[in-house]
This record gives C-alpha cells, sequence and structure tokens, in this order.
C-alpha cells in the first residue's frame, strides 16, 4: 500500500479530530479522560506458520509514549538495584517473593502477569525467573528480552536507570498468530509532531520487518480509545468532512 509522509501526518490530523465528540447544534465535547491513540496496521502475503516471519520485539519510540509519572514496570531483583527500584517508586519484587509467588494460586500468578506492562529483572535472577514465571509471561509476550530484542535485563542500578527512563518509550511489537498489528504509539495530550514522529517509527520498524516491506501492508487504521478509526487512504480521507 501507499505510506508517505503527508498522508500519514492527514490520516492522524483526522484521527484526532474524530476523538472530539460532534454533534450539529452542540458545542464540541471533548472526552474528560486523555485517550490513547493506536495504530492498526494489517499485513497480507507473510506465512507465519514460518517463525522467522513472526515479530516479537520491544522498539523505542522517538518521544515517550507514557504521559504518567512511571512506566507500569515491575523490577525483580536484589541488594543494589532493589533498593534503587524502591528509591525510584516502581513496584519490586525480590527473589524470596519470587519464590512465595510460585506458592500463589495459578489465578493470582496470571494476574500479577498481566498487571505490569512489562518486566525488568536482574540478570542473575534471570533463571529463576523463568521457572517460576514463564509458563504465565511468556504467553503474553513479557518474558525480559536481551539486546537486541529487548531492554528488560539489567545487571546494576545504573542499568535500571537507563531502563526506567526507556520504558517510557518502549512499545512492544508483536505478529505471531494473527496477520495484525495493534499498537499504542501515544495520547492524546501529545504534540502532535511528536505523535507523528512515533507513528514513522513504527511504520518504517514494522515494514523493514516484511520480506516486501510496504507491499506486504495490507490496509492500516489510525484512532482515539473512543474515537472513529480514519483508514490510511487517499479515497478513505477524500470521502469524509471534517
Amino acid at each position: 500500500m501507499k505510506v508517505d509522509d503527508k498522508l500519514l501526518r492527514r490520516s492522524l490530523d483526522v484521527a484526532m479530530d474524530f476523538a472530539v465528540l460532534k454533534k450539529e447544534g452542540f458545542k464540541d465535547k471533548i472526552r474528560k479522560f486523555d485517550e490513547s491513540i493506536d495504530i492498526i496496521i494489517n499485513i497480507k502475503d507473510v506465512n507465519l506458520n514460518d517463525p522467522k516471519n513472526r515479530i516479537d520485539k520491544e522498539i523505542i519510540l522517538s518521544n515517550d509514549v507514557i504521559t504518567d509519572d512511571k512506566p507500569n514496570i515491575c523490577v525483580i531483583a536484589s541488594d543494589e538495584i532493589l533498593l534503587e527500584a524502591k528509591k525510584i517508586g516502581v513496584d519490586t519484587l525480590d527473589s524470596e517473593g519470587l519464590i512465595n509467588l510460585n506458592s500463589e494460586e495459578k489465578k493470582y500468578k496470571k494476574k500479577f502477569a498481566k498487571k505490569y506492562e512489562f518486566f525488568v529483572v536482574e540478570d542473575k535472577l534471570m533463571r529463576d525467573v523463568a521457572r517460576y514465571l514463564a509458563r504465565f509471561l511468556g504467553p503474553l509476550g513479557k518474558m525480559p528480552k536481551p539486546f537486541p530484542t529487548g531492554y528488560g535485563i539489567i545487571s546494576s542500578p545504573e542499568d535500571l536507570q537507563v531502563a526506567f527512563e526507556r520504558y517510557k518509550k518502549v512499545i512492544r511489537v508483536q505478529m505471531k498468530k494473527q496477520p495484525i498489528i495493534f499498537l499504542k504509539i501515544g495520547k492524546k495530550s501529545m504534540d502532535a509532531d511528536k505523535l507523528f514522529e512515533n507513528m514513522k517509527t513504527v511504520v518504517n520498524f514494522i515494514g523493514d520487518q516484511m520480506p516486501h516491506k510496504f507491499n506486504n501492508f495490507k490496509s492500516m487504521h489510525l484512532k482515539s480509545t473512543m474515537g472513529k478509526p480514519v483508514k490510511v487512504s487517499e479515497q478513505f480521507l477524500n470521502g469524509i468532512e471534517v
């Protein structure tokens, strides 16, 4: 499909406009919560039965995708790294807590795995994390990955500081069973130029993963959490009134 900056930017502008509730004769209404801006890419002509064609990576966007004070991470660590994590104010789990978690019921461990977007683990505890949590984190794509596929395995308090700031910009890109990729590129409150930069990073990254680049894109849509989807195509954009 056609992918160029002008088309992407125009589509983003329309998606942002669609996030505003409009009704003839009434004042425009902006929703009270900060909606996410999402991109949905449908892929074609890619055989997902071949593991080489699947995607499971973390990528760093150009700008923060997190607008809150801190990313939704859990740090599993010991000693100095654990103390640094508590100082930063993120949720933590030490080696004893990891063992205790393993004794909990299955439904509790599933809930724990779903609670956090990312898990950051001290390298020496990775074996225990794999032993106790792999069956719960793995299906969700949340097992900490070493560089270059991910950034969740650390070895020092300095690494944790870097990871903390990095995870404000990191998103998980997955395409395993279905030829569709759904990602958050930011929040509606963000500057439009920064949202556009994030979108370009995502589109270019996924294009680079495809055997025939953008020719493997069947379709692409943008939408806010509650807004109508916008198809990234000249035909769609020319047929609407904004």
